[in-house]
């Protein structure tokens, strides 16, 4: 008798087993699902809860907290993707509720895999349909598992699951993992170039190399360097042979700081990043606010002198001051050089004096310049004429305007001043025999003095 009954509780355990294997068994990879609540006709698929199939997919609704799908499969997963779509109950701007992908070696213990919910998760859109691609499943996983941990509104779709066949063998060899030193000056660009080598044996899929936002790469460097995103490295029998990448910082960006990561990933072997550390540099510039050239005007053996405001930014050097030219040694600076701190020069006012020997016209060269900036460049006019203890009397001056040019007649040599409304010259410079025609940009109420004659006119 007890014989007997040990044979009928095998007897039965057996039947159970083969029953349930039948009823669930494992997917063989690579599977494939886009239909709606498989019941027990999809093999390596069960579900518990679901609702009423959606007409569209994806079709299988997650309708009550707790329903979930489990994907039992039979070897290592490869790539993962499937499509998922909220449908709100009422109004919220993103998902509110918790919807979870967990995997499983055992399908006991599950760890999670990827996050749906309103605060740490994936965002979710109402009634907007997106396909998920999961690279980075454990090779030891042997279980898939949908659930809505936690209804807050509305239900979740899940359709279109596609599992491919991965390799416990796949194997990417990279060179680096960092690539440091990206540069130029901000607006320029491209930067020089950097490379790294990848290969890859027992792949089950391409290798897939994608660049950041501010970076480029390519499989040809130099004048063939084209920009490709992403490189697509093909495998064949499970190899890709090693091939060179080359990098670069993109050209045109601005100011700043650009660390960002070039992304390799192939079925199976998850995810790898390069990290890219660069930036482009701001442009060194030296400033002499002051647009006119400079005329200083006195009588022979009497200095002159006049003031420039010069400033500079992004410097590596200090600014340096230089007069040439044939009358170089009738001008001279108050300083010839102006240190720069943290590559900045703040305004600083800088003295021309003019000291002529004898009656003329003299002229110079000053130039402002730093390592690295547009060198900038003035004409120094110098007018000495022959001391006289005459006082002449200020006569007034007949002044007419036409196209924006200030007219008057005057006598070869005078110097016309122009001056705004608060006091700033703004143009000095001999006058010619006859009509004088001096272009103004300016405008308003405007003082002109030519000689010893003054008036007024409005642009």
């Amino acid at each position: 008798m007890k014989s007997n009954a040990l044979y009928k509780i095998t007897s039965l355990i057996i039947i159970l087993f083969i029953t349930g294997n039948y009823t669930c068994g494992q997917a063989i990879l690579p599977f494939m699902y886009d239909g709606g609540n498989p019941v027990a006709t999809i093999t390596g698929l069960t579900q518990s809860g679901l609702g009423t199939d959606y007409s569209t997919s994806p079709k299988m609704k997650f309708d009550t907290s707790g329903d979930c799908l489990i994907l039992s499969f039979d070897g290592v997963p490869g790539v993962l993707s499937f499509k998922i779509k909220w449908n709100k109950g009422t109004a919220a701007s993103r998902f509110p509720g918790d919807f979870t992908l967990q995997q499983s070696a055992n399908g006991i213990t599950y760890s999670n895999v990827q996050l749906y919910n309103s605060t740490n998760g994936t965002a979710l859109v109402n009634a907007t349909s997106i396909t998920e691609t999961i690279t980075t499943l454990s090779t030891s996983s042997r279980y898939l598992k949908w659930i809505y941990t936690s209804k807050n509104n509305g239900n979740i779709g899940i359709g279109a699951i596609s599992l491919a066949k991965g390799s416990s063998n796949s194997m990417l060899t990279i060179s680096t993992t960092t690539l440091n030193g990206f540069t130029y000056k901000a607006g320029n660009g491209p930067s020089a170039e950097q490379s790294f080598s990848i290969s890859g044996s027992n792949l089950t899929g391409d290798i897939i190399i994608a660049p950041p936002a501010d970076y480029e790469i390519s499989t040809a460097t130099g004048a063939s360097f084209i920009a490709m995103n992403p490189v697509i490295l093909t495998e064949s029998n499970g190899v890709t042979p090693n091939t060179i990448i080359y990098s670069r910082l993109k050209h045109g960006l601005t100011a700043g700081n650009y660390n960002e990561n070039i992304t390799i990933t192939s079925a199976g072997t998850g995810s790898t990043t390069i990290a890219c550390t660069g930036n482009a540099t701001a442009n060194a510039s030296v400033t002499l606010t002051d647009i006119t050239d400079p005329t200083l005007s006195t009588v022979q053996g009497t200095s002159v002198f006049q003031t420039l405001n010069i400033s500079g930014v992004n410097l590596s050097n200090d600014l340096e001051l230089a007069i040439s030219g044939t009358d170089a040694g009738l001008f001279s600076l108050s300083q010839y050089s102006v240190v720069q701190t943290g590559g900045i020069v703040p305004n600083t006012i800088v003295t021309i004096t003019y000291s002529p020997n004898t009656q003329g016209y003299n002229t110079a060269t000053l130039t402002l310049s730093s390592d690295g900036a547009v060198t900038v460049a003035r004409t120094l006019n110098g007018i000495a004429t022959v001391a006289t203890d005459i006082h002449t009397p200020i006569y007034s001056l007949v002044l007419s305007v036409e196209n924006n040019h200030i007219l008057f007649m005057a006598n070869a040599g005078e110097i016309i001043e122009i001056y705004n409304s608060i006091g700033q010259k703004l143009i000095q410079k001999p006058t010619v025999d006859g009509i004088n025609a001096i272009s103004v940009t300016a405008h308003g109420l405007l003082l002109v003095k030519v000689g010893t004659r003054v008036g007024k006119v409005i642009l």
